[in-house]
């Protein structure tokens, strides 16, 4: 067993471990580099104006991209102290993968952005700062966060990334096509989504009920919804994890979309929740379950009114909500004192009030500041597409659980990617038990050789 303890390993090779974590990037081994203290170069320059120059490494893409631009474009003209430059490196994990390999050498970011399934991986690099500190030492007003999303960044008391651009998985629909079947809005059971599905075909000419891509985030979010721990130790939080532990919650999961298949009420679009939205919008499936990050172009695209619902769940299983899933922003280590401040300036600018109401318009996003939600602009926003509020209550409204308290593993891509092989198999005719031990051992496998390799260092 391993003792859930705050200290971070440092040792190069616990770094090349964390970043061969990150499934999307794959690095060679425990080679030597430059060894500089990030924000030497890039990071902590000075631009050609004099301000305090802060590299920001992101994740979005597409219309988050221009809205995340907009936010760094406005805090710059804002003030001629710091200058922040935004430079995308993929997904999160790639980009993740690309920071741990650089081991804080040169060109490595002041602020980088992480998904939620990178949290234990940048503890165990030791690269990062923590954030609690930061907000002692620069009297940040940590109060306006959400709890919900400081909870889920804390580990042992202390923040390491602060929170920024906070989604859940929701279910979309098809007002229109629904109430054609009956139904003033979308069933909020497995087995109601079943249901529906002749009703909705007969009422529009064949049309499919439901569609969900392969999309691992998505499901260990329907179990945490579902009262289940995705990993054992209380999620990782009491100590850290030894093994998963979905099982009997991603077999119902799995059961009723493989239902949904063998009834013909169901369209596998594979990865790409671009091929679902197009799917949705041509009228060929009427529910899909994706990311809020796009609800705001789901609203806006489709040319029929669009309805949001929180996450289904079995009949009999009283939902307990979500954990923060999205993103946070993590800071660097081992940053001079001006780059520091420049950093913390451009964050109370991106998580103030207004800036959070403004963000969450644009993209679909919800504010993690608390005060955001008693402005005008957010107000608005709620008045003109409520469907964006539905993402935030599924957060708010959670129970406070180990369950919503959320996974904390370095691991967490590989297991989501072992999931979605999993679904993959499942959408392909393949047996659910099958599939879940399939997946099971592949990441308890790495769990377990992870694990050992720290455990061989403290």
């Amino acid at each position: 067993m391993f003792k859930r303890e705050s200290k971070k390993i440092v040792k190069r090779c616990t770094v090349v471990l964390a970043a061969a974590a990150m499934t999307t990037a794959a690095l060679a081994g425990c080679s030597g580099g430059n060894t500089a203290q990030a924000g030497t170069t890039a990071s902590a320059g000075e631009s050609s104006n004099g301000a305090t120059e802060v590299l920001f490494w992101h994740a979005m893409s597409g219309n988050t991209q221009t809205a995340l631009q907009k936010v760094v474009d406005d805090f710059n003209a804002s003030q001629s102290e710091v200058h922040v430059t935004m430079e995308a490196q993929g997904s999160y994990d790639e980009s993740i993968s690309k920071f741990l390999n650089m081991n804080g050498g040169s060109g490595s970011p002041a602020i980088i952005q992480i998904g939620e399934q990178n949290l234990q991986a940048m503890l165990d690099s030791g690269l990062i700062a923590s954030v609690s500190d930061l907000i002692e030492e620069y009297n940040y007003n940590a109060d306006q966060l959400l709890p919900q999303a400081v909870n889920f960044y804390t580990v042992d008391g202390e923040m390491y990334a602060m929170p920024f651009n906070c989604s859940s998985p929701v279910l979309y629909y098809n007002v229109d096509a629904l109430a054609a079947a009956g139904y003033d809005e979308a069933p909020s059971t497995f087995e109601g989504i079943l249901e529906s599905a002749s009703a909705i075909a007969d009422a529009n000419d064949g049309m499919k009920a439901f569609s969900m891509p392969v999309y691992g985030y998505a499901l260990d979010q329907m179990v945490t919804n579902m009262g289940g721990l995705i990993i054992n130790n209380d999620n990782g939080r009491s100590e850290r994890a030894t093994e998963v532990a979905y099982q009997d919650e991603m077999t119902q999961i799995f059961n009723w979309l493989k239902q949904l298949i063998d009834a013909d009420a169901f369209i596998n679009y594979g990865t790409s929740s671009d091929n679902v939205m197009t799917g949705f919008n041509q009228g060929d499936i009427a529910m899909f379950i994706t990311t809020s990050a796009y609800a705001a172009q789901i609203v806006d695209s489709a040319p029929f009114e669009v309805g949001v619902s929180m996450l289904p769940v079995p009949e009999g299983v009283e939902p307990q909500g979500v954990y923060a899933g999205g993103g946070a922003l993590c800071v660097a280590d081992g940053l001079s004192d001006e780059v520091k401040a420049g950093v913390m300036a451009f964050l109370e600018y991106a998580t103030s009030a207004e800036v959070q109401a403004v963000w969450a318009g644009d993209t679909g996003y919800f504010p993690i500041n608390t005060d955001s939600y008693d402005t005008q602009t957010m107000t608005d926003i709620y008045t003109e597409r409520p469907q964006l509020k539905v993402a935030a209550d599924q957060l708010l409204n959670a129970k406070e659980t180990a369950a919503t308290a959320g996974p904390l593993l370095s691991q967490l891509s590989q297991l989501r990617n072992d999931l979605q092989s999993a679904q993959e198999m499942v959408y392909n005719g393949g047996d659910v038990d099958e599939a879940i031990a399939s997946a099971v051992d592949s990441t308890n496998r790495q769990i377990e050789t992870a694990n050992r390799s720290i455990q061989s260092q403290e």
